[in-house]
């Protein structure tokens, strides 16, 4: 998942600072709650595994109601509402749904954990098995 919203850019006539600041905290937090997504299996680790608004503006240092003025109100919340759209489709909407999802993925982690933990034992007994040979082929060049 990218973040492929392109938040606007202050006007070139008007440049202020505080704007571009916001746009820049925004993106940046933006881009870190889909880090954090892909990190843990799908789910947002923060707010019971919700991304609202308010969340985003909370991540971002940025009062939601920046969103509300007329400068943001049909490009930057547009845009906003776009991309929490798209991560929507990938999040549970609920605290149940959202420990259902956690218990999958821990359920699927373990399975994980104990076919890696299996295959680790047999490369050992491998190691060991071929550690033997090496230590009878070593004994028989020794003699002469």
């Amino acid at each position: 998942m990218t973040t492929d919203v392109l938040l606007p850019t202050p006007a070139a006539d008007k440049p202020n600072a505080r704007t571009a600041a916001a746009l820049a905290r925004l993106r940046q937090a933006m881009h870190d709650i889909e880090t954090e997504i892909a990190a843990h299996h799908g789910i947002y680790p923060f707010n019971h595994g919700r991304v609202t608004q308010s969340e985003l503006c909370r991540r971002a240092d940025v009062k939601k109601a920046t969103l509300q003025t007329p400068l943001h109100k049909d490009t930057t919340r547009v845009d906003i509402l776009r991309w929490l759209d798209g991560l929507s489709a990938q999040l549970a909407h609920t605290r149940d749904g959202t420990r259902e999802r956690v218990t999958e993925v821990a359920d699927g982690l373990a399975a994980e954990v104990q076919r890696l933990t299996l295959a680790l034992e047999s490369a050992e007994r491998r190691v060991a098995q071929l550690e033997q040979e090496n230590a009878a082929l070593r004994g028989r060049l020794a003699r002469p």
